[in-house]
């Protein structure tokens, strides 16, 4: 698409995009250009309510207080279904792998007991003060209740990878009716922790139906998730195919989830037959995948074709989430990553911006992309190494916080600006110490905060942005390289994030002629934190003229 300056706006076609003059010496030819004005961005949310994390489950509330305030939104790890169906025929861990030994007495469906608090694995962690916690804190939590429940259809003394998908001993992955194991455990995390009551207080959790450990007190309808991710990549493609599934294992899976297929399970199986409210988020596919989302919801169609004869949607599409990872992988794929890349140099922007309109235009579910980040690692020590320039800071362990600050700010307002309803970068706490076996591994460093606690660059920017864009939504945003500017409204006051989608230390001005009144004019530089991002107050009076840089600037106007 080819633009023109006329005065000091920036026209493409008749749509006025700019009240801005740019110095056109930067302004060279890019094979993308991606402008999204008011009427054709599909971005309707609050900055604020966009912006989420992953993080894991956490037992000191003081961290919940200070550290997870970083945003609202929580998709939270450390909480697989073993952790609360029991571990006790677990002999031996190794990574993502253990040795189980079925001849071992444990519970096992359809006389499985559950434990909440205490759970029945995780050193009996006791998440309902978890989760009452981060409520209390004023934070929303999704839990990625992920892999295996151990004892489905393994052998009795087996080495087992613990994504292996949850079908039923000698079940058919293909055929919902085979996942009633993992149907019932989802009706019970969805009964103690949705907004169905029990009976006896005003809702319709019958207590004969809670098959719980018997040191767990008898409780539903708590109200402490705001969804429920029933896994994550199962479509994963680098284990083997018991780890692997495909659109039709998938739908089974999501149908046995989503109700117990239509309810034909019976009582006490699926999430909805818990709480008809619960939202759920479509396991996260490990790319921007629309052609395999799609292809799972037409095979869910199949497989439901008479939902309406049981009393089911076809599609729950007041409760379903559509999800997607990425990350800026030079070759766009998790799958044989070896590099990453600015994510302007990558078609992260394009294809989630594709996403977004692909989904959209058929269903009218939200869109999260759950997983993005950078590690603090640089670039050719890990797959997603933050991308450094010759100036940029970095200490002897080949770790760059203000890179990773840079370029995590940059791939977070792209991705508000391509139309996810939210997005949740990966992730909140380093998972290993700097210096520790494997910290320079992929996703060891993407944490915006260290293991030991410290709070990292990216940490306070990210904290920032969702604190001083709250309420403002998108008017429009323009990706050309190497240029990028994107403009908020919050009623009467106007937001400006603008920076230069290059890697090599490019500047250039901009010009800001304030067409309006405005009392005053707030200049944030992020790059700069020192106990706080001071405003830089420029004269509101006059035209503005701004530096831009590589690391995002914000600029606010109040009348």
């Amino acid at each position: 698409m080819k633009f023109t300056y006329i005065g000091t706006f920036l026209l493409v076609g008749s749509t006025v995009l700019l009240g801005l003059n740019f110095d056109k010496t930067y302004q060279s030819a890019k094979n993308e250009e991606i402008i999204l004005n008011n009427n054709t961005s599909l971005q309707k949310n609050t900055f604020d309510t966009f912006l989420g994390i992953n993080s894991v489950r956490e037992q000191d509330g003081s961290k919940i207080k200070d550290q997870y305030q970083v945003a609202k939104y929580h998709r939270i790890f450390g909480m697989d279904s073993h952790v609360f169906t029991g571990e006790e025929i677990v002999t031996e861990w190794k990574g993502k792998r253990c040795r189980v030994d079925r001849s071992i007495p444990h519970d096992a469906y359809p006389n499985d007991k559950i434990g909440f608090n205490p759970a029945k694995g995780a050193g009996g962690f006791d998440f309902d003060a978890f989760l009452q916690t981060m409520k209390e804190s004023g934070l929303k939590s999704i839990p990625v209740l992920a892999r295996n429940l151990l004892y489905t259809n393994v052998p009795k003394d087996s080495m087992i990878n613990v994504w292996q998908i949850p079908w039923d001993e000698g079940g058919n992955p293909e055929n919902p009716m085979d996942y009633k194991a993992y149907a019932s455990f989802l009706y019970q995390f969805a009964a103690r922790y949705g907004k169905n009551k029990l009976i006896s207080e005003g809702g319709t959790i019958d207590p004969k139906l809670l098959k719980l450990a018997s040191n767990n007190e008898i409780k539903a309808g708590l109200d402490l998730v705001f969804a429920i991710e029933p896994g994550n990549e199962m479509d994963k493609d680098w284990f083997s195919d018991r780890e692997r599934a495909t659109p039709k294992i998938l739908a089974a899976f999501l149908s046995a989830a989503i109700d117990g297929h239509m309810g034909q399970m019976g009582e006490g199986h699926g999430i909805l037959n818990a709480d008809p409210s619960m939202q759920i988020a479509f396991p996260s596919p490990i790319d921007i995948k629309s052609d395999y989302v799609l292809n799972v919801l037409e095979e869910l169609k199949i497989l439901r074709g008479d939902a309406g004869k049981h009393g089911k949607q076809v599609i729950p599409e007041d409760n379903l989430i559509l999800t997607a990872h990425a990350y800026p992988f030079k070759n766009g794929s998790q799958t044989g990553a070896e590099t990453s890349d600015i994510v302007e140099n990558t078609e992260m922007i394009s294809k989630s911006k594709d996403f977004v309109e692909a989904l959209r235009s058929k269903y009218s579910c939200p869109i999260y992309l759950t997983e993005t980040g950078y590690d603090k690692v640089v670039g050719d020590v890990s797959p997603i190494g933050t991308p450094t320039t010759n100036v940029d800071s970095m200490d002897s362990h080949e770790i760059s916080t203000f890179a990773q600050a840079k370029h995590i700010t940059r791939l977070l307002m792209s991705m508000y600006g391509a139309g996810y309803d939210k997005t949740f970068l990966f992730t909140l706490k380093d998972p290993v110490a700097i210096e520790a076996w494997g910290f320079r591994q992929k996703f060891s460093t993407s944490g915006l905060i260290r293991k030991n606690g410290d709070k990292d660059l990216a940490w306070h920017v990210v904290n920032f942005l969702g604190n001083k864009l709250a309420g403002y939504k998108l008017e429009y945003a323009y990706f050309k390289g190497p240029l990028s500017v994107m403009k908020l409204n919050n009623g009467d006051k106007v937001a400006f994030m603008y920076w230069m989608g290059t890697n090599n230390n490019s500047t250039t001005k901009v010009n800001l002629p304030l067409k309006k009144s405005y009392s005053s004019v707030s200049e944030f530089a992020l790059e700069n934190f020192d106990n706080g991002f001071k405003a830089n107050c420029l004269d509101a009076k006059k035209n503005v003229n701004i530096e831009v840089t590589e690391f995002p600037r914000l600029i606010i106007l109040e009348p």
